[in-house]
């Protein structure tokens, strides 16, 4: 860990100056060591928004004009002294749009904003990489008449923190954290409503978004937005297919950069379809297909009902007038029946999920009243945890198990690549599914979330995001920590097996509840692997506390002599914070197979003992009656050698 107040060992916060905000995440004016005149900004994550790490690593050091890019990140102290993870940027040029609201003039809107916006999203796009934050407090200009600069889009998931003004209806119907990378189109729509925020002064009639979002499916995106605002001819054909319904009918950001030519494109549409009464789905009125699919997945169990009793049917035929979307809602019916014969808890959110899919093409997965876009699972999950959304969460897990992701995509007429997300789908579910600590939820939040911190407690309050700074973690972390318990939890061995290679995986598969001696052996293998790869400086405090928690089992060794030599040794090791020694110590086959013999030949020889002990203890009162005898014949040979000898002395007369 670096120095107080520094971050990735070459930038430092600036403490003296108050945090801000840059779109909508807190802010620290920060200086580079190896270039102190360059004004940069620490762009601080929240522990409920990680990262997109995906975003960094493609756009860092890159030039991409009029965008804030990462130049680094890392962990690092904030002024009231906790860690947390940064990232860092050149300072943007001026205050946000947001904080200087007015009514822009077209000209202003299309050379200061368009114009900008367009080439750094066309260059984004060439990177494979989305904005999915174009709004007003996360664009930013030195003044009036200036461009605008594209404020960080890589310090929070896509589109978390937009309002949901700025986002198509299809996904302002989601979780904001489960929004997904989208594409370039959504940038497209963004920069469409950001144009007409400025044009008309920052309309107050966009802050209530549920309203919003119920005009955009009623009557479409663009009337729901523009409504009766004047506005030019040339800007209202431009917006009209910058805010189309249809991803596909938004003009690219290359196109937008020739605007003229983009207006000549001729968009044809209609206003959707509209019954002459609603239905309704719990306490929401519904009257157009896309607005009762939103009902039917925002009142999951409601929406089941009158899919199944074929109330729905009736009013799409009766109401709506539509009797081919009818036909098609009826197939699925009875395709769910056919595949899902008895009631395992799928059926109600797998005729929700495949309703919605119908009525609207264009909507994100429903399931459980869970609303996301697949690729926006991982941060979805987070939020769920960190915010203790017990139900969220349990829908989600949910949906993983019954790997509705797969049956989704398998439905989808509007949307590419889906076999990469069959595939990952089926990944997802295996991790969710393995049993022991490095399985279950934990593995899939972190494997989901490259940048998200590990949760373990024992951490002490560090920021562990990366694999590499766990170790010096633990090591200062054991200064404070009970040593009589390995460094080791569910938490950190989720993160450690979704941030390992395949190696380092393989290693993890002996672990499931740290108790057994091969399970412990394994603990004290996979520290001493994680130190070999990426940690080869001494760690003597997490190594005592490796040799302290039990890991070694000093009592498998019999020799007592070589028992205590072993056990001088792990700690001269420790002491030097080298736990592969520890390891080598540890497993030292040789040394274990001369102790084991050994044992064997103190058993064999105690054996041989008690065998001539026995022996002796069955032949005791045979023994005891041949001495008796003996004693009696001895005796009796004495006496008769003193008689003969008294007789002797008589016949001579002595």
């Amino acid at each position: 860990m670096d120095e107080p107040g520094t971050i990735a060992s070459y930038y430092r916060l600036d403490a003296a100056r108050p945090p801000h905000m840059v779109g909508g995440l807190r802010a620290f004016a920060a200086s580079d060591r190896r270039d102190p005149a360059r004004p940069l900004i620490a762009v601080q994550a929240r522990p409920d928004l990680p990262p997109r790490a995906r975003a960094l690593a493609r756009t860092a050091q890159a030039q991409v004009p009029h965008a804030m890019l990462p130049l680094d990140q890392g962990p690092g102290r904030d002024p009231a002294g906790h860690e947390v993870w940064f990232m860092l940027c050149a300072a943007p040029p001026g205050p946000a749009l947001s904080a200087t609201p007015g009514v822009w003039s077209e000209d202003e809107v299309m050379r200061c904003l368009l114009a900008p916006a367009a080439a750094a999203l066309d260059a984004l796009s060439a990177r494979g990489v989305t904005h999915r934050a174009i709004r007003p407090d996360n664009l930013f200009r030195a003044g009036p008449g200036e461009a605008v600069m594209l404020g960080p889009f890589w310090a929070a998931p896509p589109a978390s923190l937009q309002p949901s003004a700025f986002e198509p209806a299809y996904s302002a119907m989601c979780q904001p954290a489960g929004r997904g990378e989208g594409t370039v189109a959504d940038d497209v729509y963004a920069l469409g409503v950001t144009m007409l925020w400025c044009v008309l002064g920052a309309p107050a009639a966009w802050a209530d978004g549920a309203a919003l979002l119920a005009r955009q499916l009623d009557i479409g995106s663009f009337a729901a937005l523009v409504g009766s605002a004047p506005l030019s001819p040339g800007l209202v054909e431009l917006l009209r297919l910058m805010l189309a319904e249809e991803p596909d009918h938004r003009p690219s950001p290359a196109a937008l950069m020739a605007p003229d030519q983009a207006r000549a494109r001729r968009l044809a549409t209609r206003p959707p379809m509209r019954a002459q009464r609603p239905l309704l789905v719990g306490n929401r009125e519904a009257y157009t297909a896309r607005s009762l699919a939103h009902a039917l997945a925002c009142e999951p169990e409601h929406g089941a009902a009158i899919v199944a009793d074929g109330s729905l049917d009736r009013w799409l035929r009766r109401m709506l007038g539509n009797a081919q979307l009818a036909v098609r809602l009826e197939e699925m019916v009875v395709a769910v029946a056919r595949e899902l014969d008895r009631d395992d808890g799928r059926k109600p959110a797998a005729l929700v999920m495949r309703a919605v899919c119908v009525l609207d093409p264009l909507a994100p997965l429903a399931w459980r009243g869970a609303i996301l876009f697949p690729d926006g699972l991982g941060s979805a999950l987070v939020t769920a945890e960190s915010g203790g959304q017990t139900a969220l969460r349990a829908a989600l897990e949910h949906l993983v198990t019954h790997d509705a992701i797969a049956h989704w995509s398998a439905l989808q007429t509007k949307r590419r690549d889906l076999a990469g997300m069959r595939q990952e789908s089926l990944e997802w579910r295996s991790w969710l599914g393995t049993r022991g600590p490095m399985g279950g939820m934990r593995r899939l939040l972190y494997g989901l979330n490259p940048l998200l911190p590990c949760g373990s407690p024992l951490l002490a309050g560090r920021t562990v995001a990366r694999l590499g700074d766990l170790l010096p973690a633990l090591e200062q972390a054991a200064q404070r920590a009970d040593r009589k318990r390995p460094p080791i939890d569910p938490h950190i061995a989720a993160f450690i097996a979704a941030r390992a290679d395949t190696a380092l995986s393989a290693e993890m598969g002996q672990l499931d509840g740290f108790v057994s001696p091969a399970e412990r052996l394994a603990v004290l293998r996979l520290f001493a692997r994680l130190q070999a790869r990426l940690h080869l400086a001494p760690l003597p405090l997490l190594a005592g506390w490796l040799l302290e928690s039990g890991l070694i089992e000093l009592t498998a060794w019999r020799n007592l002599h070589t028992r205590k030599a072993l056990a001088a040794r792990l700690a001269e090791a420790a002491a030097a914070g080298q736990i592969a020694t520890m390891l080598l110590l540890a497993q030292d086959e040789q040394a274990r197979q001369a102790d084991h013999a050994g044992a064997e030949r103190a058993v064999a020889r105690a054996a041989a003992i008690e065998t001539e002990l026995a022996a002796l203890a069955a032949d005791g009162p045979a023994r005891h009656a041949r001495a008796e005898k003996l004693g009696q014949d001895i005796a009796g040979g004495a006496g008769l050698v003193a008689t003969l000898t008294a007789a002797m002395a008589l016949g001579l007369g002595l």
